[in-house]
């Protein structure tokens, strides 16, 4: 696919998953898409955890509340740092933000389907910190 092929076919996936495997070698292309996205001043704020141990997943999963991605056979969880790059401006969600983009993308260029699940991750009901504790 040429790239604005990929971005125009890019959607968010909210139905079950293949229960196939994603081949550790893909889940590092993935992730060395959104390494290669841009970063305020270079300040590099995003780390990434890609999720393929089913045990793992599963209590990532059971943490998550409504439930997303049940069937979902692996996961990348993106890890933001807020670093001031300068004036006391921080640019960590505009840089995890192109990361996940960037990966959103590849996803699609090796034609697997995915969604960006943030928003009642990161409210205030804390389910992002029992993730962390999984």
């Amino acid at each position: 696919m040429n790239t604005l092929d990929v971005i125009n076919s890019r959607h968010s996936y909210r139905g079950k998953y293949k229960n196939i495997a994603v081949p550790r070698s893909d889940l590092i292309k993935i992730i060395e898409a959104g390494i290669s996205a841009p970063s305020g001043c270079n300040k590099q704020t995003t780390s990434f955890i890609a999720v393929d141990d089913k045990k793992v997943l599963d209590e990532l999963k059971s943490v998550i509340d409504p439930p997303v991605g049940e069937t979902a056979p692996a996961a990348i969880c993106v890890l933001t740092q807020r670093i001031n790059a300068y004036r006391d401006k921080c640019f960590a969600v505009q840089d995890y933000s192109a990361a996940i983009e960037n990966m959103l993308l590849a996803i699609v260029e090796l034609g697997y389907e995915s969604c960006w699940y943030e928003g009642h991750i990161t409210d205030d009901d804390g389910i992002n910190h029992k993730m962390e504790k999984s």
